[in-house]
């Protein structure tokens, strides 16, 4: 039974859950690819959800094979442009139509849906090409980083004025009189004309006084300069591989399953 004849019955107002257990919504209409899954009670969203995604139906509910942050963040809200085609759509989202044909087998703790707690996984039978090959894309996540530019802070460089107290030696040059008595034993001579008259003489002193003066010099200069320096950080974050695994156990003769290792860094 595919896909499309079991949940062409589906019934409308049934819950859907991811593979988390976490509740999507509730389904609105069924059509032939898809389940439209109504999720808000106020301002309600529809996603269009491949039959592709669905991992299993059980009491009235409905399981995916993606976690409910993954159906939400698949570009499922946009409508198809054909809703009524019998084409089935793969569970990434894209476009791509894919002749494919699925079937519920139990398979005890492998898979997708052993990882999520589920009882079935999604078996995908795939037709070869023109080839004769069937091509199964691994995909793995490489981590990079990027720099971008931020602000890292300021320097503040000020300059304040202080006071200080210096002083300075100065040398500085004063007259000063002496007076001397020497003792003259002589008679008045005729030349002595201010003999018995009051006399005041003046002697002038000359003295030298200090003029302080301030003078600005530039005594130092303060130069300031930016560079760049580089050094390494470490950042450390989580990616994803996906890794291919072959079964032979169920094969009568497991040396009919031939591996050959290609040029991929990572082998099976």
């Amino acid at each position: 039974m595919t896909w499309t004849n079991r949940f062409a019955q589906a019934v409308p107002g049934a819950e859907v859950y991811g593979a988390d257990g976490a509740k999507v919504g509730n389904i609105a209409e069924v059509y032939p690819a898809y389940i439209v899954v109504e999720k808000g009670i106020f301002f309600p969203t529809d996603y269009f959800i491949p039959l592709t995604a669905i991992a299993r139906e059980e009491a009235g509910r409905v399981y995916l094979n993606v976690t409910k942050d993954q159906a939400l963040h698949s570009g499922w809200d946009v409508r198809p442009t054909n809703l009524q085609a019998a084409a089935e759509i793969n569970p990434i989202g894209s476009e791509e139509v894919i002749e494919t044909d699925y079937i519920t087998e139990p398979v005890a703790g492998t898979g997708l849906a052993g990882a999520a707690g589920l009882n079935d996984r999604l078996v995908e039978t795939r037709q070869l090409n023109d080839q004769g090959e069937i091509r199964i894309p691994v995909v793995e996540e490489e981590l990079t980083a990027k720099v971008r530019e931020q602000e890292g802070g300021a320097v503040r460089v000020t300059r304040d004025v202080v006071n200080e107290q210096q002083t300075l030696e100065v040398p500085v040059t004063e007259e000063r009189i002496r007076v001397e008595r020497r003792v003259v034993d002589r008679p008045v001579a005729a030349g002595d004309t201010e003999a018995f008259e009051e006399l005041v003489i003046d002697v002038p002193l000359r003295t030298e006084t200090v003029d302080v003066e301030k003078q600005a010099r530039v005594a130092e200069e303060v130069v300031i300069t930016k560079e760049a320096v580089q050094h390494t950080e470490r950042v450390t974050d989580t990616v994803r591989r996906e890794e291919v695994h072959v079964e032979d156990e169920t094969l009568a003769n497991p040396a009919a399953v031939d591996n050959i290792e290609g040029e991929s860094p990572r082998a099976f």
